[in-house]
């Protein structure tokens, strides 16, 4: 009986030691002459040292790309907002050719959904 009291903590021990490891693990990041991106727990000439959390990715590559995506999608929304404000009429086209116009009040709804995403995608530039 004493004894499996002795095992458990022991065996939980065991089980945590490899995390303990791995969260004072470094990770580097860089890029050779090619353009090719290598990452490393070995710092590498021009390396520099990334955050990585277990199950997120690589945080410092991530966030520039998510940035990157914001950025894209905030100019695109931007580009469709001018083209619907300074465009006579909008019509659309389905999927079988058939257009149709916009009424000047589903215009309006258009314009105002369209400043609301290129605000929402835009806030903060």
């Amino acid at each position: 009986m004493v004894r499996k009291f002795l095992v458990l903590p022991l065996l939980l021990t065991l089980q945590l030691l490899p995390a303990l490891h791995a969260s004072e693990a470094k990770t580097y990041r860089w890029v050779d002459e090619k353009g090719r991106v290598h990452y490393s727990d070995v710092a590498a000439p021009k390396a520099e040292q990334v955050l990585v959390k277990p199950g997120s990715g690589v945080t410092g590559v991530a966030k520039s790309e998510e940035a990157a995506g914001r950025e894209e999608e905030c100019q695109l929304l931007r580009e469709r907002l001018s083209t619907y404000e300074t465009a006579s009429t909008i019509t659309e086209t389905d999927a079988l050719g058939n257009q149709r116009a916009y009424t000047d009040a589903e215009r309006q709804k258009l314009l105002t959904l369209t400043r609301e995403q290129v605000q929402a995608a835009c806030e903060d530039r």
